[in-house]
């Protein structure tokens, strides 16, 4: 007497092929997700290191800056320095 449990060989081979079928198209999402990691990161450091040439022009226009104007001062007559004060 054949039980209302019973399963076939037909049945196992049935769901293993229906589960390697859906392991299958999760690998390939997997793939597919890594190599637009893969961009993104490497977009993320193309970024990064235009961020960093920009920093480093920065910083070195903050300490030249300073000296250029000290150079120059004697040359340049600000108005400022122009205003003569009243004495009372």
């Amino acid at each position: 007497m054949a039980g209302s449990d019973d399963v076939s060989h037909g049945d196992i081979y049935h769901k293993l092929g229906s589960l390697e079928g859906k392991l299958e198209t999760v690998l390939i999402q997997l793939g597919e997700k890594r190599s637009d990691l893969s961009v993104l990161f490497s977009r993320l450091r193309e970024l990064e290191s235009r961020v960093a040439i920009g920093v480093g022009i920065a910083v070195a226009l903050s300490f030249s800056i300073p000296f250029v104007i000290q150079a120059s001062s004697p040359r340049l007559h600000f108005e400022g320095s122009a205003v003569q004060h009243e004495k009372p």
